[in-house]
């Protein structure tokens, strides 16, 4: 046995983390349950310490596992930079990419994107992660993942950040219920029912970025976790909401809902890609923004 650990048992060990769950990591690392339980045992024996917390029904790393697990990102990360270097060299959007994406683009941009994507570069293997900006983000700047899709506003630092494009949003609300101006102007919101989606989606603090006011929208019980339950909620008639033009061109509002577009200036959302400055895959990535604005 090798008196190193490996880097395929630091990559367990940092899917354990992720997942806390043996049999999700084992299909995050692409390989069976029992490969990886064996490997994380091999990492034990090897430190002559548990890393692994097994006590309990969700699986936690014990706190020696934690206070290794930096190191072992940045292990992991430059071993990664230094294949991706290789590649890159070699022949550029090829082989496997590690992306994030938040739930509130994903369903709507990716069916877009990805079969021309594939067409186009039938060698490239997009790896897709679908998260909060605030996970997603932490796994770009850990070495998890390579680079992220989200919307901007969105604070990354140490990050390189590339606009894709920018999207208005509309303002969805029971149909023949909305009695103010159209175009909406933003100022007659502030006394109505706005829905939004829960804590930790970026989309929800966009909107009420946009809305300069807070009051009525933060005492809302109704707060979603998806874009698709705020536009049932809407069409149970539990209020109104603001939707990004992008879950409205993918035809995903009923009938019954009225679609309205607010007057200038109009709010927005930013869309598009980050990584880790200094990444070797920069200009894959520059390459990659490219192919996407141009399927756009």
């Amino acid at each position: 046995m090798s008196h190193l650990p490996t880097i395929r048992q630091l990559q367990y060990l940092s899917a354990l983390a992720v997942h806390q769950s043996f049999s999700k990591a084992a299909t995050h690392c692409h390989v069976t349950q029992s490969t990886l339980s064996a490997g994380i045992k091999e990492l034990e024996t090897l430190l002559n310490q548990k890393v692994v917390d097994r006590s309990r029904k969700q699986v936690t790393l014990t706190s020696f596992g934690r206070n290794i697990l930096e190191e072992a990102h940045i292990i992991l990360t430059h071993a990664g930079e230094i294949t991706a270097r290789a590649r890159a060299l070699e022949k550029p959007l090829t082989g496997p990419l590690r992306m994030g994406i938040i739930p509130t683009i994903a369903p709507y941009l990716l069916p877009q994107i990805l079969p021309k994507l594939q067409e186009k570069h039938p060698n490239l293997l997009l790896q897709l992660t679908e998260d909060l900006s605030a996970r997603i983000t932490e796994q770009l700047r850990n070495g998890t993942l390579d680079l992220i899709l989200l919307a901007f506003p969105y604070d990354t630092p140490g990050m390189v950040q590339t606009l894709l494009f920018e999207e208005p949003f509309y303002l969805a609300c029971p149909k023949g219920t909305w009695q103010g101006k159209v175009p909406v102007i933003m100022d007659e919101l502030e006394n109505k029912e706005l829905l939004l989606l829960e804590e930790g989606h970026c989309l929800r603090d966009h909107a009420l970025a946009a809305c300069q006011f807070r009051a009525k929208a933060e005492r809302n019980s109704f707060n979603a976790t998806s874009l698709s339950t705020l536009v049932q909620f809407v069409q149970h008639g539990y209020g109104m909401t603001m939707l990004p033009e992008m879950a409205v061109q993918q035809g995903m509002v009923p009938e019954n809902i009225d679609i309205i577009p607010f007057a200038a200036p109009k709010p927005t959302r930013q869309i598009g890609i980050a990584w880790r400055k200094n990444h070797p895959q920069e200009k894959e990535f520059q390459m990659l923004v490219e192919a996407i604005k141009n399927i756009i």
